[in-house]
């Protein structure tokens, strides 16, 4: 979704001789000879297809064109890179071009194919008039087609009568040469009709390069690149044993999420740090794969006994207590990564590692123009007692997993499921295309999911389109979703909010008085109102600071005060605690209390410097009118 992240052109080396890409300008076996340059979209963060991939691009391509290309790909190493697009989008590459593209529509809620001009030729020298989607254009069509025209319906000889509006055909020159691909404006009858107007959209190629190379294996692609890999997986390690020593009083540990990025930094802690130990830390969010969790338990019995620790930060039902006070979570309102990730991390670094620890995660520049603009090493706001560390921060998911087979690294089985990226699996980041997948692969997650998502779509009185096209990722909707729901003629609010605790702030003869929508609950006050300052407490009231709690309100002189006695009034009531603000006290003065799940504040240690309000999602995530969004 959006733009792509901004790294340049995008391009990718392969070599002719061996049929195989590469992640350097030369091959380890025939040097660069025969190496030669592929550009693809940016950014350019290609994988390999696991076979699960190929089962369904070849089913795909089989309903659309009407042929099966497996022979195609039999053999073949094939590269998918995800490309930007209103939905996912990959491009489709083999034998050194880019075959063709798959792409999930997001208005049909289907993933349809597409040809490069080198797919089609392929295809249609496999399967001629057999395939379906072509067209074929009379001699004097094909120069304008060539310098940019479209194809009017009146220079058509010839058309498959499967063709329908909007579908990815193949244009043909009555010598049976392809001449490009592009999109019928018109279905078969209007085509061969000879209706006025244009009947294909052609899409514009500058250049074509077909070609047919002979059959690689993984074990090809790594012997071409062991060179280049080698000095990848050296400058990680340098990077990794220099930045140790940089901060050398603080403990080795690394971030493990399951994911293929995490498992690479593992391997190579392992390979740089395993005689002398370190932590693995893994974040159970309550909302993981039960896949991934069977898949770090076998990990961690493998490398316990060889000294490696294992610390579990465990949100339990965190997610599922937080989504009655936050509501669903969205891209623009990711309160779910803060409550389940970045708490339970704090709580268990400084339980286990009160002076702070150096992470080594498995960030790169490639996922997104956020990361690409962090530098490799950072500070984390939400996480104050962890410096982190990328050493693959340069690395692409190609170099990942080359360095994951080159090494016999066992990876997460769900990426054969066909999932691109592992994590929660109702994450409001993930594309309709992967909640689509969800529901298909892991009907037992998706339908927990989709129960939720029906009460609040009662609760805001929005149509069942709200969860059918995937807008509940989003708080505010974006340009592009609010474009979709215009084409679907659904209405669905630009904004949606939810306030448990709601409040007015009035003034009067130098009085402000905070009014509540439910009553003062003194006695939890009293657990939190360190908070706020010193604290007094008499009949029938608190006084914190400046601020006097009631039963029907709050009482300060000064405006900023009253609010931020809205502020711990809504922390009291709405603190699902998540433990952020614990790991940010610098006196150790906040604790989650293990009945009610809430934060409760030691009077004896609390200094009221309010570092605690400057971090809790409930302000800076809920209300970033009200407090700065981090």
């Amino acid at each position: 979704m959006g733009r792509p992240v901004f790294l340049g052109k995008a391009y990718v080396h392969w070599c002719g001789e061996c049929n195989v890409p590469l992640i350097g300008e030369s091959c380890a076996v025939h040097g660069k000879d025969g190496v030669f340059k592929l550009n693809i979209t940016p950014p350019g963060d290609l994988r390999f297809a696991f076979e699960r991939d190929i089962e369904f691009i070849r089913s795909v391509f089989k309903e659309h064109y009407g042929v099966d290309i497996g022979e195609l790909f039999d053999g073949k190493v094939v590269l998918l890179n995800k490309t930007p697009g209103e939905d996912d989008a990959y491009e489709i590459i083999l034998d050194g071009y880019v075959f063709g593209w798959l792409r999930f529509d997001p208005i049909e809620l289907r993933w349809k194919p597409g040809l490069k001009v080198e797919g089609a030729i392929a295809l249609w020298k496999r399967f001629g008039k057999t395939m379906k989607k072509w067209i074929i254009v009379d001699e004097g069509a094909i120069e304008p087609i060539l310098s940019g025209s479209n194809l009017l319906s009146v220079g058509i000889l010839e058309a498959e009568e499967s063709i329908q509006r909007n579908d990815d055909v193949v244009i043909i020159s009555p010598n049976g040469e392809v001449v490009t691909t592009g999109i019928a404006k018109k279905d078969y009858e209007a085509l061969v009709a000879k209706e006025r107007g244009t009947g294909v959209k052609v899409r514009r190629q500058k250049s074509i390069t077909y070609r047919e190379g002979r059959k690689a294996t993984m074990e090809d692609v790594l012997r071409a690149n062991s060179i280049e890999l080698g000095k990848k997986v050296e400058e990680a390690r340098r990077f990794m044993r220099k930045t140790a020593m940089r901060y050398a009083d603080l403990p080795i540990a690394v971030a493990f999420s399951g994911g293929k990025d995490s498992l690479a930094v593992l391997g190579l802690a392992l390979e740089e740090f395993g005689d002398e130990g370190f932590t693995v830390f893994f974040n159970n969010t309550g909302i993981e794969f039960p896949e991934t969790l069977e898949y770090v338990e076998e990990l961690r019995k493998e490398l316990e006994p060889k000294g490696i620790k294992f610390v579990v930060a465990d949100a339990g039902d965190a997610f599922w207590r937080a989504l009655h006070v936050f509501s669903p979570p969205g891209r623009d309102y990711r309160w779910c990564c803060k409550v389940t990730k970045l708490g339970p991390i704090t709580m268990a670094i400084k339980e286990n590692y009160p002076k702070g620890i150096l992470m080594f995660v498995g960030q790169r520049k490639y996922e997104s123009i956020k990361r690409f603009k962090q530098p490799r090493v950072w500070k984390n706001p939400w996480v104050p007692n962890e410096t982190g560390a990328s050493p693959i921060f340069h690395w692409r998911a190609l170099e990942v997993w080359l360095y994951i087979f080159s090494r016999g690294l066992k990876y997460n089985p769900l990426y054969e499921d066909r999932l691109d990226r592992i994590g929660c699996f109702l994450c409001p980041s993930s594309s309709l295309a992967e909640i689509y997948m969800l529901k298909e692969e892991k009907p037992e997650l998706w339908a927990k999911w989709e129960n939720e998502l029906e009460r609040w779509k009662r609760r805001f009185n929005l149509p069942e389109e709200w969860i059918t096209y995937g807008f509940w990722r989003w708080k505010k909707l974006s340009k592009g979703k609010k474009a979709i729901a215009k084409k679907l003629g659904v209405d669905i609010p630009e904004e949606r909010s939810w306030e448990p605790v709601r409040y007015s702030l009035e003034e009067e003869n130098g009085v402000f008085t905070v009014r509540f929508n439910t009553v003062v609950n003194l006695k939890r006050i009293r657990e939190v109102a360190p908070i706020l300052g010193e604290v007094e407490e008499g009949e029938n009231y608190i006084r914190a600071g400046m601020v006097t709690f009631r039963v029907d309100g709050a009482y300060t002189e000064d405006f900023n005060e009253g609010v931020q006695a809205y502020y711990l009034v809504k922390r009291a009531y709405e603190c699902v605690g998540c433990g952020v603000c614990v790991g940010k006290c610098p006196e150790g003065a906040l604790s989650i209390d293990p009945v009610s799940k809430k934060i409760m504040v030691n009077p004896e240690l609390c200094i009221h410097c309010r570092e605690c309000m400057d971090v809790c999602p409930l302000l800076k995530i809920k209300n970033p009118e009200e407090g700065s969004q981090l």
